[in-house]
């Protein structure tokens, strides 16, 4: 019984017990070196006492009168456990006022420091990725323009599909078709007589003018069935590009 009661003892004894007794008898020697030898390196369990460490040693250094040395060690023993209440029984009231002072005097440095001390909880900021396409979504090489663009004439699907030399080709001869049978039709119609009639000396150049008129007609209907035929069905559609190894045709 004896003995598990001396073990119990030995248990809630704090390693700081002996330091207290050293600083509050005045053997201020030993208790920097002890306290200096828990603190640098760290051989303390917990934050509670390497908080109160750190504000002995600061109470042993202003007793000392090595002041700088002393704030330093309020602030780092602050930063531990920036809720620390001092024993009033333990410190003179002159250091208790100097702790406060240095609490107000060093607020961020305190924050500072207990930030460094705190775990990380978050996983640190990476660069934003592109978003990556969805299964079963694509994306299209081409700009996803509907192929009925390629029923208009004088190429104009050409021309949205990116394909400007098609385009102006088609333009071109589309467009000379139309303006000889236009001109062609317009004579024509212009040398009839009040009667509806050609003239005798007009009738020769009225057939030249039909035949003119037709083979215009005939161009343009050509290049413009070419134009769509070319767009319908010479020119692949585009390309959807998805996941690797998974690849689509365009929907118009």
């Amino acid at each position: 019984m004896m003995g598990a009661a001396l073990l119990a003892l030995v248990l809630a004894a704090s390693p700081l017990d002996t330091v207290r007794e050293a600083y509050q008898s005045g053997d201020l020697s030993r208790a920097r070196t002890e306290l200096e030898s828990l603190l640098y390196p760290l051989r303390l369990d917990g934050d509670a006492l390497e908080a109160e460490a750190h504000l002995l040693l600061a109470a042993t250094y202003h007793a000392q009168e090595e002041l700088a040395r002393a704030e330093d060690e309020v602030v780092r023993g602050l930063a531990v456990r920036e809720d620390t209440v001092l024993d009033p029984l333990l410190y003179p009231p002159d250091f208790l006022a100097f702790v406060v002072r240095a609490r107000t005097e060093h607020r961020t440095r305190i924050a500072e420091l207990a930030a460094e001390r705190r775990p990380r909880v978050e996983p640190p900021a990476t660069p934003i990725a592109p978003p990556v396409a969805r299964e079963g979504m694509a994306e299209a090489v081409h700009p996803p323009l509907s192929r009925a663009w390629y029923l208009a004439p004088f190429g104009v699907g050409h021309f949205k599909q990116g394909q400007p030399r098609k385009g102006t080709v088609l333009a071109v001869a589309q467009g000379l078709g139309l303006a000889l049978s236009a001109a062609s039709l317009g004579t024509t119609l212009s040398l009839r007589g009040p009667d509806g009639r050609y003239s005798a000396k007009d009738a020769g150049t009225a057939r030249t003018l039909n035949v003119t008129y037709l083979v215009g007609a005939y161009a343009f209907a050509a290049a413009y069935a070419y134009g769509v035929f070319d767009g319908l069905v010479l020119t692949p559609a585009p390309v959807l590009v998805g996941r690797p190894g998974h690849v689509a045709d365009a929907m118009d």
